[in-house]
């Protein structure tokens, strides 16, 4: 288990004043099971990340793994940026990784079950700049593996990676998670991720708002919600709030969001055929859906939707 206790965190400035970046937070990560942490840009993320990871010193609270700190070999780091030698192959990769460690690596002491659920065992001999982007961040994977950690902590690993690799690259970090036992923490952006992941933890101004499973925290939305867009929404809500029982969110100026409900009983009040409405749309609920109703304004911005994408 990792345990993060009543952890704050203040940067200080010589020309400016003293920024607190965490805020006593307090969580703990299973083992063999992927917790993910999400929160806007400036809640406190990557400041957790350094010093969980030791890039950072302690100024308050604890980090412990099993009652021990997370130390050398015990713990698997992949970065945001790449740190792979592209000119290199899969193999020379690894082994110079190794090297850091002490350790001569050769192509028979690579774990076996390791290169068959990473497939990379047919690809040691690939060059890495020949590699898709997805295959590139298996490579980081198996890097951080081949110390056998206890604690993986990942920092935005599917930057770059488009759909399917996202997915797929996710699928093996939770077989890997939940089959060596460890203790994984997925610092990242990607709300669809997050939402598969065992358990969420919310950030929001350098505080911990959530720590639930992903289920747990939408439970209120029901298995589906209904989004309204147009014009005019505010006399919308008001008729929805009248006419039914049905929860309303304002998701944005030209967004409303009906939680737990069906388009079939949306329909029974709403005219689909109103010129103020441009579209309804039935979906599941999101994490983002649930950031919103807790603090009043979206998790990401256009901005940051726009450099994820």
């Amino acid at each position: 288990m990792l345990s993060i206790g009543n952890i704050s965190h203040t940067y200080s400035h010589r020309k400016g004043p003293a920024v607190r970046a965490l805020r006593a937070v307090s969580f703990e990560a299973a083992r063999g099971e992927v917790t993910a942490v999400i929160g806007p840009n400036g809640s406190g993320k990557s400041t957790l990340f350094r010093l969980v990871t030791g890039a950072l010193a302690l100024q308050q609270g604890h980090i412990t793994l099993d009652d021990r700190a997370p130390s050398g070999a015990r713990l698997g780091v992949v970065f945001q940026s790449p740190a792979l030698d592209r000119q290199l192959t899969v193999f020379e990769n690894l082994a110079h990784h190794a090297m850091l460690y002490g350790r001569r690596l050769k192509k028979a002491d690579l774990p076996a079950a390791l290169l068959d659920v990473l497939d990379l065992r047919g690809r040691l001999e690939a060059r890495v700049d020949e590699l898709s982007g997805g295959f590139q961040r298996r490579v980081e994977l198996a890097k951080a593996l081949l110390t056998d950690p206890e604690l993986l902590v990942l920092d935005e690993p599917f930057t770059g990676l488009d759909v399917n690799a996202r997915d797929a690259f996710f699928s093996v970090l939770q077989h890997i998670t939940a089959d060596r036992g460890l203790a994984t923490l997925l610092v990242t952006h990607e709300l669809s991720i997050a939402t598969r992941a065992e358990r969420v933890v919310l950030f929001e101004q350098g505080e911990v708002i959530a720590d639930e499973r992903p289920a747990d925290l939408l439970k209120d939305f029901g298995r589906m919600v209904v989004v309204i867009r147009g014009a005019d929404l505010s006399a919308i809500d008001a008729r929805i709030r009248a006419a039914s029982s049905i929860a309303t969110l304002r998701l944005a100026d030209d967004a409303l969001l009906l939680k737990d409900t069906t388009l079939q009983e949306v329909l029974m009040t709403v005219d689909e055929r109103d010129g103020r409405i441009d579209d309804i749309e039935a979906r599941r609920p999101t994490l983002e859906d649930y950031f919103i109703d807790r603090t009043g304004h979206a998790l990401q911005s256009a901005v940051e939707e726009l450099k994820a994408a």
